[in-house]
């Protein structure tokens, strides 16, 4: 009797044992340890390759550093990194200030209209926008220049590309400005207009609420937009390369560029130059975490009210500032690189016959072209395949389950917007050349694949993120109801809830992969060259029309992409602010 009584309860008492990891933990685990290698791996192995050479202990220490900073360039190129951001950022983000309140507190007409030529321009390939500008602002042949000097105006050319200002120019028309006035549109627009209201109440004018009430309280979302657009303008690359290298002038990215191109390549040196970069973003970063978590910055409240301020007589001239804006920096540029590449010689209209369909002809019967067309278009659906695949799972993993390794995923998916794409190629290139499991990936297109996996993953893990904080907790509840587990309610019910926002993620994750050249570079060999970095070896070779020729077709597949991004977002509410 006794013995069958234990014989009974032996199996309710294994039940009752829990193990140590639940089936969600368990696979959560698994995807932070993935990611964290991933994430992580880079930035370690171009710390440890700056102190130890080759990766051996064989001349470890900081005897790299010394030999790497006693060279006067290096510094130079810290410096002039500086130099221009400081300027980019400095100028930019006072006019993205005033322009994003603009249209989205006050009543100028056609807000979203201007607001959406921004988003046209961040979408925009730098190099593309960069070689139409050649047209106008060329020293030699640019039409500005050549009309001053012909109008007796100057008796030289005032405009120069090739210069920092050139430089400088360049990024303030393509991401600089863009980026910021699309992110503190929406936060302008969620301010509660009773703060203003009551402002006004006191006697505060306009301004003097802008300026004393209204910009304190975006703050934290001002520096988090200052910080995002800072790593951003430190992952630039072609234009330094394009305009500031026939200069001698270097930042960080292209004097790394240049030591790694050098030969025998320079890998510690250019682990020294990297490691000080990372040396410099860590600051930002906790800058931007005091910023936003020191106080109370609650600008949306339960009994919000949209608040709209008249701007009377200058309503429809503040318009016509903001329209001239974007046509200057998006169309402009855009029809001067059409008009390059049919030019028989690429700025120069006094030719007898200046129009010509050869470079088009030359650029779809060359076997480099088309090479790099189907490179570019491989990495591009490659890496939205792989986003599409994990970002909205990291997405779900972060904001549905409970789950100690939330935060830490969290953490990761956050991280690789802080390393620049050039330093995560120089870190993947260390791991295809010295770790032997690894050396197979080296010059295939899937390293490159990874890279810019990695390098668009903020931005879709954010946006999904929102969409998943939207859907009520009672969906999953009734799925689990129903008899699914987590994982079957995440891919029959939570999945197609987010649809519209993948279509958005995967479209922007698309258009920054094949544009980018920061990233995939130092990884590309003349079989996985793609159109991007084709274009920059074709305008360094001084050939203007082909490169002319490969912007417009990035051009055109950027423009389509955000006409796809423009119509999901407006049909389902979806917010798809750049990361």
């Amino acid at each position: 009797m006794t013995t069958e009584t234990v014989s009974h309860q032996q199996p309710a008492v294994r039940r009752k044992l829990k193990l140590p990891f639940t089936a969600e933990q368990g696979i959560v685990a698994s995807l932070v340890a993935v990611l964290g290698f991933m994430v992580l791996y880079p930035i370690i192995a171009v710390i440890v390759n700056s102190v130890l050479p080759g990766g051996t202990f064989q001349g470890a220490g900081m005897a790299t550093w010394k030999i790497a900073f006693s060279d006067p360039e290096v510094l130079e190129a810290i410096v002039n990194t500086i130099k221009v951001q400081g300027a980019v950022q400095g100028i930019s983000l006072p006019i993205a200030i005033g322009i994003a309140w603009v249209l989205a507190r006050t009543d100028v007409p056609f807000a979203r209209t201007i607001e959406f030529g921004f988003w046209i321009m961040f979408f925009l390939p730098a190099l593309g926008v960069t070689t139409g500008w050649l047209l106008f602002f060329d020293p030699n042949f640019g039409l500005v220049n050549k009309w001053l000097i012909e109008s007796g105006i100057v008796s030289t050319a005032p405009f120069n590309m090739y210069s920092y200002w050139g430089i400088v120019f360049a990024h303030l028309t393509t991401y600089g400005l863009s980026v910021k006035v699309m992110l503190l549109t929406p936060a302008f627009r969620n301010l509660d207009g009773s703060i203003e209201e009551a402002a006004r109440m006191s006697g505060a004018t306009t301004l003097q609420s802008l300026w004393r009430i209204v910009i304190p309280l975006m703050v934290p979302a001002i520096t988090v937009v200052l910080l995002m657009s800072l790593i951003r303008g430190l992952e630039a690359f072609e234009i330094e390369l394009f305009l500031g290298v026939p200069i001698d002038f270097y930042v960080y990215s292209t004097k790394i560029y240049r030591l790694i191109a050098h030969a025998p390549p320079a890998y510690a040196q250019g682990g020294v130059l990297a490691t000080s970069i990372l040396v410099m973003i860590l600051p930002l970063i906790i800058l931007q975490r005091w910023a936003s978590m020191r106080r109370s910055y609650v600008v949306v409240a339960g009994k919000y009210r949209a608040h709209m301020n008249q701007l009377r007589r200058m309503r429809w001239p503040t318009f016509a500032m903001l329209l001239l804006l974007v046509i200057f920096i998006s169309l402009v540029p855009l029809g001067l690189l059409l008009m390059g590449s049919f030019m028989k010689l690429f700025g120069f209209f006094g030719l007898p016959q200046m129009w010509t369909l050869e470079h088009w002809r030359d650029a779809f019967g060359d076997t480099t072209f088309i090479t790099g067309l189907h490179n570019m278009l491989v990495l591009g659906l490659g890496t939205t395949i792989a986003a599409v695949g994990v970002y909205v799972f990291v997405a779900y993993c972060t904001v549905r389950l409970k789950t100690r390794w939330r935060i830490p995923l969290d953490i990761l998916s956050w991280m690789p917007i802080s390393i620049p794409g050039i330093i995560l190629s120089f870190g993947y290139l260390f791991m295809v050349l010295q770790v032997p499991i690894f050396s197979p990936l080296y010059g295939t297109i899937f390293v490159m694949i990874l890279v810019s996996f990695l390098s668009a993953m903020t931005m879709g893990v954010q946006v999904l993120k929102v969409h998943m904080q939207q859907l009520g907790a009672e969906i999953e509840e009734a799925g689990r109801c129903a008899g699914a587990n987590w994982f079957t309610t995440f891919r029959r019910v939570i999945f197609p809830l987010v649809a519209p926002a993948v279509t958005v993620v995967a479209v922007l994750v698309f258009v920054a992969t094949i544009r980018q050249i920061g990233s995939v570079i130092l990884l590309s060999t003349g079989e996985t060259r793609v159109l991007a970095v084709l274009q920059l070896d074709f305008l360094t070779d001084g050939r203007l029309g082909p490169a002319a020729v490969i912007g417009v077709i990035i051009v055109l597949i950027s423009l389509l992409a955000a006409a796809v991004v423009r119509i999901v977002s407006n049909r389902f509410g979806i917010a798809a602010g750049p990361g």
